[in-house]
Parts: C-alpha cells; structure tokens; sequence
C-alpha cells in the first residue's frame, strides 16, 4: 500500500496533511482529542478492521432497534404511527448498509446483516399484529341478545 501526507502550514500556525487513501473514514466523537492534536477525520484502510468496526456498529444498532421493537409490542398504548417509526428505522439501517458499508465489509457479513433485518421486520409485523388485534379482540365484552 502506498500513500502520501502532503503538509501544508495554515494561516494559524498549525500543520494540516492533506491525503489520498481510498478507505473507511470514521469521525471520533466531539471533546476527543489527544494533547494538541485535533482529529477530524480517520481513514480504516485494512479490510479486517474495517469489517470489525462495522460489525461493531451494526451490532450496537440491531441491539436499539430490538429494544425500540419490544416497547412497541409490549406497549398497551401503541398505535400504528410506533409501528411505522420502527419499520423507518429497520429501511433506514438496510439503506445505510447498502451505501455506506457495502464496498467496506465482506458479502457474507452483507447477507447476514440483511437476513438479520429482514427477519426482524417480519417478525415485529407479525407480534405487532398479534398483540394489536387478537389481543384487543380477546378483550372486548361480547353483547348479545340477553334475556
């Protein structure tokens, strides 16, 4: 791998490296800096660091949306405008992961995480279907010709 830091003095006296790698770039959270050196931007190049921080990502994602999946479930008061904020979730992670990660992670790792996705949509439509109208059925008091 070849690559070259090209450095440039700014107007404030500082150093900037302009560079050319093809690769992840991942921006490290606000307030993290080492001792006079501010990071705006790292560029993962390896193709096995690149997949573990994605999975690491993926991972963390997953785990909210499976969390954001139980509430409305087992929520009593959720309507279909929660089911659908979480349908709009679950596109937005398959859309984020076909254009931003794709080129960076393994096919396997795309299939799995799509697969994962996919399943999980399908079976919060089923529970969420389950839990609005059987359970709700179940639940109403039955009138009838009495006498």
């Amino acid at each position: 791998m070849k690559y070259t830091l090209q450095e440039k003095k700014t107007s404030s006296g500082s150093y900037t490296f302009e560079h050319e790698l093809d690769g992840f770039v991942v921006t490290p959270k606000k307030g993290k800096s080492m001792e006079g050196i501010d990071i705006k931007e790292v560029v993962i190049t390896d193709p096995l660091l690149t997949s573990g921080h994605a999975k690491k990502i993926f991972d963390k994602k997953i785990k909210n949306l499976t969390k954001m999946m139980f509430l409305v479930i087992n929520n009593s008061d959720s309507t279909d405008d929660d089911a659908s904020l979480v349908l709009d979730e679950v596109s937005k992670l398959k859309s984020i992961i076909i254009n931003k990660y794709k080129k960076f992670i393994s096919e396997t790792m795309y299939k799995d995480y799509m697969k994962k996705l996919i399943i999980l949509e399908e079976e919060f439509k089923q529970n969420f279907m389950y839990s609005k109208y059987y359970m709700e059925s179940e639940n109403e008091i039955v009138r009838g010709r009495s006498r």
